[in-house]
């Protein structure tokens, strides 16, 4: 009778996972081959795949987590953050769907601003301005406590950034009455008679 449809699977593709009919919409790709969506799962623990985020082991799908416990190096840490290291095991087999585009048209990055306290590069989502300086959010600490400022409770001595406190400790006035507000100083001039 439908002999036809039958020997060839109705013209779907077939789902690597189940191997039943993936139609459009519910069709996944990835590691090469065709998938339903919720086929799409690893193979140690079943959890649900995001195409690109997975890694592969003999045409099988596994989440970074699993691949590390079951294929990256044995000891210390248990495979905890193995999904990137190589065993000797897997040295000698190369995955068949490994990127190996060579990236010719390479985006350099030039001129990146640098931290005033770190010298290391400041992006746009933690960069701060203190004092026309470019700061790391996490940067902007007191030269002499560490305390973490807001950019507007800063001041500035010898190039370096202070507390309000410890400016006043290290720079302010020095002497008997530190502190003190000059109505409660007295000097042998001003002093009221007795």
């Amino acid at each position: 009778s439908s002999g036809i449809n039958a020997e060839y699977g109705g013209g779907a593709p077939k789902c690597h996972a189940c191997q039943k009919s993936v139609y459009m919409a519910e069709e996944l790709n990835a590691l090469g081959k065709k998938w339903h969506k919720v086929c799409f799962k690893c193979e140690g623990c079943g959890k649900k795949l995001t195409p690109g985020m997975e890694t592969e082991h003999d045409d099988k799908p596994y989440c970074r987590n699993c691949y590390g416990k079951k294929f990256g190096p044995k000891g210390v840490g248990g495979g905890a953050t193995a999904g990137c290291l190589q065993t000797s095991e897997e040295s000698s087999s190369t995955s068949k769907f490994k990127n190996t585009h060579t990236g010719k048209n390479k985006f350099v990055i030039t001129n990146q601003e640098k931290c005033h306290r770190c010298q290391k590069t400041v992006y746009a989502a933690e960069k701060m301005l203190v004092l026309r300086k470019i700061f790391h959010k996490m940067c902007v600490k007191c030269n002499s406590c560490g305390k973490t400022m807001d950019a507007g409770a800063v001041l500035e001595h010898d190039d370096e950034i202070y507390c309000k406190n410890c400016y006043g400790k290290h720079f302010g006035p020095k002497g008997v009455g530190f502190g003190l507000s000059a109505a409660t100083l007295n000097t042998g001039d001003y002093a009221p008679d007795s």
